[in-house]
């Protein structure tokens, strides 16, 4: 029987990064078979010399700082580098294409019909900064000013334990007097980016503290699409998908031309491609100037649980029925009516992905009333009826 080549996965916590490339590396393993896959919690020296030592070929590893890398390129051992957030030297790395990711992002924001621009990233994170240049490029290209707050330096230790302490550490350390002022400040409604979802789910809270309504006020877009994060926030974070699974599959691909002396260690970057923008209720908004339809479409979203009428939206922002028709058909190119089903839905197919409620229930709560609207909209919306969406849709 043929010895296999061992290959090793080490991490450092089972986050959201690990799950998706860790992933791809097991399929591309799989897809293969002449692979043994060494799982290890852990991206010291010492971790990386123990796996070499057990015959391991090549590494794949979670490597945040440029100290750590050339450390580790001296054990003479093929490394890809992943989670990064400095420079990895001659290691090649995975990381995305912040490019796209830019273009991605201003296509969505300036599709809601943002005027005004802001965005909230890492100072000491490579990709932060790059993802910052690119989407500074596209505002100014388009004519509009970008608002980016200016964090404090933070020093990096040798051997960082991780991105979500260097933003812990980050965010103890700064003054959050500074981030309250530079929200207050900024021209509204504004649609601001941030490069990764943790500082989403952070800008919301300091956001929520001093008051601003979110989306009205800022509409806060992340960026990985890591689902835990992003419901937990409060509204729910949108975020730029990243297809990781692919990104691992790449790195375990790159990594078999290496070990098998096909390439060799030369700072390779593995991008990993953008999916879509995962819409939730922190961008839930179009920016326009119309205050009758901003009030509908604000008590919309505020009573969506809620069977709502027409004449009820009309009455409450003191405007006639026929105007306010006529002003959504104009400045949406949609009906009311149209709004309030696709509010209605929203809130359903979250209750539908979420909880173990029966379908009856879900279109009470979720303002429809009755089960026979919630499955009309389902059909219109998605061509499915609600039981089949579940299935289909929510993880096992």
């Amino acid at each position: 029987m043929k010895q296999l080549i061992k290959i090793g996965f080490a991490h450092n916590e089972n986050g959201h990064n690990d799950k998706g490339i860790g992933r791809g590396i097991a399929q591309y393993i799989r897809s293969k078979g002449r692979f043994q896959l060494i799982a290890w919690p852990d991206t010291s020296r010492e971790s990386i010399t123990f796996l070499k030592k057990q015959g391991c070929q090549g590494v794949i590893a979670s490597i945040a700082t440029t100290a750590q890398a050339n450390q580790l390129y001296q054990l003479g051992i093929p490394i890809i580098a992943y989670s990064t957030v400095q420079n990895m030297g001659h290691l090649p790395f995975i990381s995305s294409d912040s490019q796209r990711v830019a273009e991605l992002a201003f296509e969505y924001l300036s599709g809601k019909q943002f005027k005004h621009y802001a965005f909230f990233g890492l100072t000491e994170a490579r990709w932060s900064t790059e993802r910052l240049t690119y989407f500074s490029d596209l505002v100014s290209q388009s004519g509009c000013q970008l608002h980016v707050f200016e964090g404090k330096p933070l020093r990096m230790a040798h051997n960082l334990p991780g991105f979500a302490k260097l933003w812990a550490d980050t965010t103890m350390k700064q003054d959050q007097h500074d981030l309250m002022t530079w929200l207050e400040e900024l021209p509204k409604p504004i649609g601001i980016l941030v490069s990764c979802d943790i500082l989403g789910c952070h800008l919301s809270q300091v956001a929520t503290e001093i008051g601003l309504s979110i989306p009205d006020d800022i509409a806060i877009l992340g960026i990985d699409n890591n689902e835990s994060l992003c419901n937990i926030c409060t509204p729910p974070l949108s975020s730029i998908a990243l297809n990781l699974n692919k990104a691992g599959y790449d790195a375990a691909e790159l990594l078999d031309r290496i070990i098998s002396g096909k390439e060799q260690l030369q700072g390779q970057q593995i991008k990993i491609q953008t999916r879509e923008v995962k819409e939730r209720a922190s961008t839930d908004i179009l920016a326009i100037d119309d205050p009758d339809v901003l009030n509908a479409l604000k008590y919309i979203r505020t009573h969506e649980n809620e069977p709502l009428q027409v004449e009820d939206i009309a009455q409450h922002i003191c405007i006639s029925k026929r105007s306010l028709q006529m002003k959504f058909h104009h400045i949406l190119k949609t009906s009311i009516h149209d709004a309030i089903v696709h509010a209605h839905f929203n809130l359903a197919r979250q209750l539908i992905l979420e909880t173990d409620l029966s379908i009856e229930d879900i279109a009470i709560r979720s303002g429809f009333h009755y089960s026979s609207n919630m499955r009309r909209a389902f059909l219109d919306i998605t061509g499915m009826l609600p039981q089949k969406y579940r299935q289909t849709h929510r993880g096992p």
